[in-house]
């Protein structure tokens, strides 16, 4: 995905801003694109987890969720945020171990 041709479509961009130190170990100011795509990262893997329990083994809609977290990781990654989408990937393995 291009994010560049977003921030277009989307209205100018605003600058950087400040993630908060809970969401993010490091005080790091990140770009309105950045923080969007962690978010709908975060976002999915609530989802998933929320699903989860009561779909059927290869439901259509856990693999719907499971492609979007994909792209949305592969978007993280090009953006330069793979640190952080990494480490909410992490927090939804140990979800599943729990």
């Amino acid at each position: 995905m291009q994010t560049r041709d977003l921030t277009n479509a989307w209205g100018p961009q605003h600058g950087p801003t400040r993630a908060s130190s809970s969401e993010h170990p490091r005080d790091v100011v990140r770009s309105p694109e950045q923080v969007l795509f962690l978010q709908r990262l975060e976002n999915l893997v609530l989802k998933r987890q929320q699903f989860a329990p009561r779909a059927a083994p290869g439901d259509w809609r856990m693999r719907l969720i499971d492609k979007a977290m994909y792209s949305t990781y592969q978007d993280c990654l090009g953006l330069g945020v793979g640190d952080e989408a990494r480490a909410i990937l992490q927090r939804l393995q140990r979800g599943h171990a729990g």
